[in-house]
């Protein structure tokens, strides 16, 4: 069914040279973010309803994500009739549910992002964590299978330049050889890019000013390690910090909005 154990504890613990079984690889490494992605995509429409942003302008970050996705998508559905031609035709070669369900489970992640890229630019959403995640998640879980593939590879040329020459077909294996690092590559570079927010939205509700706090155009990474915070530490180390030196107010923190909606709560309850 799927090619191989889904954990041999021979292999990945009581042993000098550790690894994963080819079907928890294939499975567990990418099978969870892409139930990560699925579990916790409601918080990517919920951004989608709540920006107060709208229409990014096309530019170089999001004309590249959009292609680096769309070429996953490609590799994805190449790698589902692939699968398909495997287990329907006469090859010879061993046939495996993994190698169908395997490409069908990514492409539909990867569709799911992929239509993400022009609803997060209509509706000014310039970065958000979920995608990050993902990313982060399959790139560094994807490289367990990227040392395997490379063994396996040194192996087969091993047997390919020995002197004598070997009947069995490589074939299938050369080809997810290549598939995987083509894979690889485009979802590290999905996680460079995902490091970055997009650009800045046409349409605002709040107008922006020329010294408006850096966090409001700040990707998710850049948030969680506050590393848009770090032009105001480095002033402050070197000078002390003056009034004039502060950014504005995120608009949606200033009185004149968080004041109506606690004049609000407090008239309820004090009623």
């Amino acid at each position: 069914l799927w090619g191989s154990q889904f954990w041999n504890s021979t292999e990945t613990w009581y042993t000098n040279d550790p690894d994963f079984t080819p079907c928890f690889e294939q499975t567990a490494l990418v099978w969870t973010p892409c139930a990560f992605y699925w579990l916790f995509v409601i918080f990517d429409f919920y951004y989608l309803k709540a920006s107060l942003d709208r229409n990014i302008p096309w530019n170089k970050l999001n004309v590249t994500k959009a292609l680096v996705n769309l070429g996953l998508l490609v590799i994805t559905a190449l790698d589902l009739i692939m699968g398909l031609v495997k287990k329907g035709g006469d090859s010879g070669l061993p046939r495996y549910d993994l190698d169908v369900w395997g490409p069908i489970i990514k492409f539909a992640t990867f569709l799911l992002l992929f239509m993400f890229i022009p609803l997060n630019r209509k509706y000014g959403v310039q970065t958000t964590g979920c995608q990050f995640l993902f990313w982060f998640l399959l790139t560094v879980l994807s490289i367990p299978r990227c040392r395997t593939e490379v063994r396996l590879n040194a192996d087969r040329q091993k047997i390919l330049d020995s002197a004598q020459p070997s009947e069995q077909d490589f074939s299938w294996e050369e080809y997810q050889f290549v598939s995987f690092f083509i894979f690889f590559t485009f979802s590290s570079i999905m996680l460079i890019l995902n490091c970055f927010a997009d650009g800045m939205p046409r349409q605002t509700k709040y107008q922006r000013g020329e010294n408006e706090i850096p966090e409001l155009s700040a990707s998710f990474l850049s948030r969680i390690t506050y590393q848009w915070f770090d032009s105001m530490a480095l002033k402050g180390y070197r000078n002390p910090l003056e009034e004039k030196d502060l950014w504005d107010l995120r608009p949606q923190d200033s009185c004149s909005e968080v004041m109506p909606i606690f004049a609000h709560h407090w008239n309820q309850n004090v009623r």
